[in-house]
């Protein structure tokens, strides 16, 4: 399963952004701009943190999806060649 993860990691690593997903990227930084404008030394850090956190959710959500997607189509594989 950890070949199908880093497979999926790294051909989403190659891929370009469409359209959508870069407008989207755009609002999240310019309301992130916003929001930490004047924050302190500390709040940043304290920012930061919770930034790395969130993408660690972020990444386990995707290996979930990707598991349960990867056995999803084994299991209707399987049933098809029995």
């Amino acid at each position: 399963m950890n070949h199908v993860l880093q497979l999926v990691r790294d051909i989403l690593e190659s891929e370009k952004m469409s359209a959508e997903m870069q407008l989207q990227l755009n609002k999240i930084c310019e309301l992130e701009d916003t929001f930490v404008k004047g924050f302190s030394k500390e709040k940043w850090k304290e920012y930061f943190d919770l930034d790395i956190e969130k993408g660690q959710l972020h990444n386990l959500e995707i290996d979930h999806v990707i598991e349960l997607t990867f056995k999803i189509c084994f299991d209707i594989f399987n049933q098809r060649n029995q």
